[in-house]
């Protein structure tokens, strides 16, 4: 049974569908939990109502917003798996796939990963868009893994004594997030690699706009540092999206 620590907040139909892919394509034993970090009403009901239904094993739901990492330290409260996932709101998980030597589930080749690269303290899926990181896939197709200094939250798995050992994620709100660089290097000082899976993917969504957020509310809020990229202008692929995850979309 493998945990799944998803942080909210806002954005209620990307939630919704990514926890609904998470059920859909996940095959491997889990259990999700997920925290709030003190959206509206409609959303809270929403996870509320997704809990109800046993998609949610795990919902605390904060009265406030209290930062993208201390809300993370919040979830590791709830993980008992040596190995776990850590991931966004807005990621989907590319549903079953024989073709990957029997092991369809994309958690399943993950744990897979972690399990024969012992010198990896965490590993995350590759997304279609792959934002900061430059063209690091470039004549590396045969790989497993290509390392990288630190993965973003895109269902990253991670080892939790390793994690709680560095005692979690910074508990201040100050500043505007980077917590993948924060919690990655702590890995590398470790002295553990961290990096992208090659071949398991997975699907992140922009949306219009404001990476998906009412104007009002700025990637720089939610722990995003301030980038422009195409995909964000340009708004989901939803074909892809579909494609990808298995699921169809409203």
């Amino acid at each position: 049974m493998i945990d799944i620590v998803m942080t909210t907040w806002h954005r209620k139909e990307m939630t919704e569908t990514a926890i609904k892919t998470l059920a859909i394509n996940t095959t491997t034993p889990s259990r999700l939990t997920v925290i709030d970090n003190g959206s509206d009403r409609d959303m809270q009901d929403m996870l509320r109502g997704l809990a109800d239904n046993g998609l949610i094993e795990n919902l605390v739901l904060l009265n406030k917003n209290i930062g993208l990492e201390p809300a993370k330290n919040i979830g590791m409260h709830f993980v008992k798996s040596p190995l776990f996932i850590s991931t966004d709101n807005d990621c989907l998980p590319e549903k079953p796939n024989s073709f990957y030597y029997g092991r369809e589930c994309w958690l399943q080749r993950l744990i897979d990963l972690m399990e024969n690269h012992k010198d990896y303290g965490a590993i995350s899926c590759r997304t279609q868009v792959m934002i900061g990181t430059g063209n690091i896939f470039s004549g590396k197709e045969m790989d497993e893994i290509v390392e990288f200094p630190h993965p973003g939250g895109s269902l990253r798995i991670m080892r939790t004594d390793l994690v709680n050992e560095i005692g979690g994620w910074r508990k201040s709100v100050d500043g505007r997030g980077s917590e993948e660089k924060y919690i990655c290097g702590k890995l590398n000082n470790m002295g553990f690699k961290t990096g992208f899976a090659v071949n398991v993917k997975c699907y992140h969504m922009f949306g219009k706009g404001n990476w998906g957020y009412d104007e009002n509310w700025r990637p720089e809020r939610h722990g995003h540092t301030p980038i422009w990229h195409p995909a964000i202008q340009n708004g989901d692929n939803v074909k892809q999206m579909e494609e990808i995850s298995g699921f169809k979309m409203q």
